[in-house]
This record gives C-alpha cells, sequence and structure tokens, in this order.
C-alpha cells in the first residue's frame, strides 16, 4: 500500500514539472505579436522613467532660491519655466488668464508634484516663482535705470559747441568777416608785447566765441612788402581772404592765424571793398570786425567804402575796434564805423583788445531778459517725466502679469484641494505681501530718476542765471542800455 501511494505521488509531482515549463515552450522566437507586445511595454516603460527623471531634473524645491521682491531681486530673477522664450512685449500684452488657462494641465501636473513633496507655504511660494515668475524684469529695469533725460545744452555766449553737433543743425547762420590789419604799424610793441601777437590772440579769442552761430571768413591786409615806398603798391593791392567763409573750425582758423605777419602799409579802404565783393550775392546779415591800429595809407576812402558795404542791406554793418591808436586815426575809424552802421571801440593796451573783443558784442537787454527759455521749463521737464514713465510702466506692467499668473495657481490649489484652507491662506499673504514690496521698489526707483531729472535741470538752470548775472555785469559796467 505504501508503495502504490509512492507512486501516484511520484507521477502527480511529474506532470506539475511538465505543466510549469509549458509557457517556455509555447513563446517561440517567430511568434512575433508575443516580441512586440514586450517591447511596447518595455517602450511605455522607458517613457515613464524619461518622464520621472525630467520632472526630478526640473524641480527640487531644496535647490530655490528665497523669493526676494527688491530692486536687484527682480533683476536677478530667473524667468519661470512656462514662461521661457516669452519677450519682454509680450509679456506685456499677455492675458495672464487666457495663458494659464492654455497651460492648465501642465500647471496643474506640477502643483501636484509641488503639493505631494512640501505643505510649507514658503516652499510652495519659490515653486510658484519657478515655474511662473517674469523672465523679462532684468531688460525692463536696467532699461529704466539707464534712461537719460538729454536736455538740450544750452546756447550761451563763449560756452563751446557740445561735441558730436551735427553739421546743418542750427537752422539759420549769420555770417561774420574779421578784417585784420597787418601793417607795419603793428609790429610795434604795447606793453612789452608786440602788437600783432596781442591782436592774433583776441582775434582767435573772439573767433571762439561768434564761430558757434556764424559762419565765420578771415580776411588780412598789410602783410605783403614792407613800409617803403618801393613796396607801397604790392603791400597795397595784397588783400587776403585766408580763412574762407563757411563753418568755423578752431584748428584751421588758428593756422590761418600764424599764417602772417606785419609788413607794410595799411589798405583799409581796400580790404573793406574786398569784403563787399565776397558778399555781393550773400543775402542776410553780414557783420564786418575790423581791428585796426592806424589810418589808410593807401589813398583809399573807407568811409566810402563802408557806405557802399551797407548800401541797400540794413542787416550789414561795420564794427571797428581801434587797438592803440592816436587822436587822428581814432577820428577816422569811427567815421568809418558810423557810415556802415556799426559801433568803434577804442582799445589801449592787451587787457583791453582782449576784454573788447570778449565782450563788446554782449547779448541784448530783450536776450537776457529772455535767458531763462535756455533752461528747461515746466513742460521739457514733464516731459522728460513722461519719457522716463514709458520705461517703468512696462515694469510695473510686469509685476501686474506676474501677480495674475499666481492667481491662477492660487485658484488651481483650492479648487484641486492640494492644500489646506490655512496653508493656501498664508501663501497668498506671502505672494500679496512680496507684491506690494515690488510695487514700493518701483517707487522708490520712479523718485530716485525724477530726482535725477531735477538734477540736472537745476544744474542747466544755474549755469544759465550764472551766464545772464555775468553778461548783465559786464552789459552794467559798459552802460549799455539795450
Amino acid at each position: 500500500m505504501k508503495k502504490i501511494i509512492f507512486v501516484l505521488l511520484f507521477f502527480s509531482l511529474c506532470l506539475a514539472a511538465c505543466s510549469n515549463e509549458e509557457p517556455e515552450n509555447e513563446l517561440e522566437p517567430d511568434d512575433n505579436n508575443s516580441v512586440a507586445e514586450v517591447e511596447d511595454n518595455d517602450d511605455q516603460n522607458q517613457i515613464e522613467n524619461d518622464h520621472q527623471e525630467k520632472e526630478e531634473e526640473r524641480f527640487s524645491i531644496a535647490s530655490l532660491s528665497i523669493v526676494d521682491p527688491s530692486r536687484e531681486g527682480m533683476i536677478n530673477q530667473v524667468g519661470g519655466q512656462l514662461l521661457e522664450g516669452i519677450t519682454l512685449e509680450q509679456e506685456i500684452e499677455m492675458d495672464a488668464k487666457q495663458f494659464v488657462s492654455e497651460h492648465t494641465d501642465e500647471l496643474t501636473e506640477y502643483l501636484q508634484l509641488v503639493t505631494s513633496e512640501t505643505q510649507n507655504p514658503i516652499d510652495i511660494e519659490k515653486a510658484i516663482v519657478h515655474f511662473l515668475g517674469s523672465p523679462n524684469y532684468t531688460e525692463a529695469i536696467e532699461s529704466a535705470l539707464a534712461y537719460d533725460p538729454d536736455f538740450p545744452e544750452p546756447d550761451l555766449p563763449g560756452a563751446k559747441v557740445v561735441e558730436g553737433e551735427e553739421e546743418g543743425e542750427q537752422a539759420e547762420k549769420g555770417k561774420a568777416i574779421l578784417l585784420l590789419d597787418a601793417s607795419s604799424s603793428m609790429l610795434l610793441s604795447v606793453d612789452g608785447r608786440v602788437k600783432m601777437d596781442i591782436a592774433k590772440e583776441a582775434v582767435q579769442q573772439f573767433a571762439d566765441v561768434i564761430g558757434q552761430d556764424n559762419d565765420i571768413s578771415l580776411v588780412v591786409y598789410g602783410h605783403k612788402g614792407s613800409e617803403s615806398g618801393a613796396d607801397k603798391q604790392l603791400s597795397c593791392e595784397t588783400i587776403e581772404e585766408i580763412y574762407p567763409l563757411g563753418a568755423y573750425e578752431q584748428g584751421s582758423f588758428e593756422e590761418s592765424l600764424a599764417s602772417f605777419e606785419s609788413k607794410g602799409w595799411t589798405p583799409l579802404a581796400g580790404a573793406i571793398e574786398k569784403a563787399t565783393e565776397m558778399s555781393q550775392d550773400t543775402e542776410g546779415a553780414i557783420t564786418l570786425y575790423i581791428v585796426s591800429d592806424g589810418v589808410e595809407t593807401c589813398d583809399g576812402n573807407p568811409v566810402l567804402a563802408a557806405e557802399s558795404f551797407v548800401k541797400e542791406n540794413e542787416h550789414r554793418k561795420v564794427n571797428i575796434i581801434g587797438f592803440n591808436v592816436n587822436q587822428d586815426a581814432e577820428e577816422q575809424l569811427k567815421d568809418v564805423s558810423e557810415a556802415g552802421n556799426g559801433e568803434y571801440y577804442s582799445a589801449d593796451d592787451a587787457d583791453e583788445l582782449k576784454e573788447t573783443i570778449e565782450y563788446e558784442w554782449l547779448p541784448s537787454r530783450a536776450e537776457l531778459a529772455w535767458a531763462h527759455t535756455k533752461a528747461p521749463g515746466p513742460w521739457e521737464i514733464l516731459r522728460k517725466y513722461e519719457e522716463y514713465d514709458e520705461d517703468h510702466d512696462k515694469i510695473r506692467a510686469l509685476v501686474k502679469k506676474e501677480d495674475e499668473r499666481y492667481d491662477q495657481a492660487l485658484i488651481i490649489l483650492r479648487d484641486e484641494e492640494m492644500v489646506p484652507r490655512e496653508v493656501r491662506d498664508e501663501l497668498r499673504d506671502l505672494l500679496s505681501g512680496n507684491y506690494t514690496k515690488r510695487f514700493d521698489e518701483l517707487r522708490d526707483l520712479r523718485s530716485q530718476k525724477i530726482d535725477e531729472i531735477n538734477a540736472i535741470s537745476d544744474e542747466i538752470k544755474e549755469r544759465v542765471n550764472e551766464w545772464k548775472e555775468e553778461m548783465s555785469r559786464r552789459k552794467d559796467e559798459r552802460g549799455d542800455a539795450f
């Protein structure tokens, strides 16, 4: 009986063993459906693994920075993952609610991942900023910080032209012809210096001033031959324009002054006639400025020449500076300036010549009365405020759009019941508090830029006022009524 039971048990074990081996025998290498099924399962597993790795790679609360609502914090903020590639203009024009709606699934999945790892409001806020924060604060804030009001430089006599000013920028220029006496008498000395050297230095300084608003020409006479009778004809007939009428260029003008010396006779009438010939086809205001130390010695009539120069043109005039002249010369030069509808000025030494050249052609009282218009006025300053606000408002728009996106995230957290109410309330307070701090920063930034605009405006006003006071003082000293 025991033998029979043993045999039956043996056969049962054999049958069980055969049954366990059957699935291996059924999976043949040529069974394509079964192979494909296994491969599909492997691919699905790989996709899930890749997705999990991607989630882990893009999100780690421990690696996120504390939210910093300061100006520096906004500049350094790394843009949220969901806004990658969004430009400043695109974000400003964005409908935040619609944008989040289009990415609801992605945002919901992200928030589920976050809240599954933490229920700490501070960490959740960091994660929300990491996903929805603005990527464009840096561009907007740096543009606002770089704003320069760029007020026009006031045109003040004696001030140099601003470098970089384009040729032809001024609407209309006057024309000035400088006639410089280089006769032999200019070789004499005044206070230990040669008169010609003093005159050249003063003329150069004068050209620096009037060259800002006028085309300039320099005509020289008496610089050829000698004072001997044999050289009279050469000296009297040689009158040259050594700096052609045109825009003033300091270096070229200085080179022209250095190109001659005092030598011969004094063809004053011929020099004025030369200026008349040069300007016969020129309309508008033309002024002769003559620096001379003596009378006509070439048999000409400078009074008639001056009358001819201004004939039929009320905008022309002849102004003369008599440099260390005797009484006879002064009387003749006064007559010439009167015939030329101009003024005569006397300078007995180097200091007087320099002062006369520098300030005798001062702005009128009327011009000084309107000097305040050279400085920025209230409307100009207001316009600069508005220009700055165009940049500033872009930052404000970014803060608002960002906050709208955060509100949408809070709604998802509430609707999906991802966090308790108390956590959600604390998170809302954090986001709201940082929103307020960002606007505080923006108010400080705007105040800073407004102060800068006002400071620049005030500095220009101060320079204009100083110039006005100085010009008025000089006119008072000279006794000018106008």
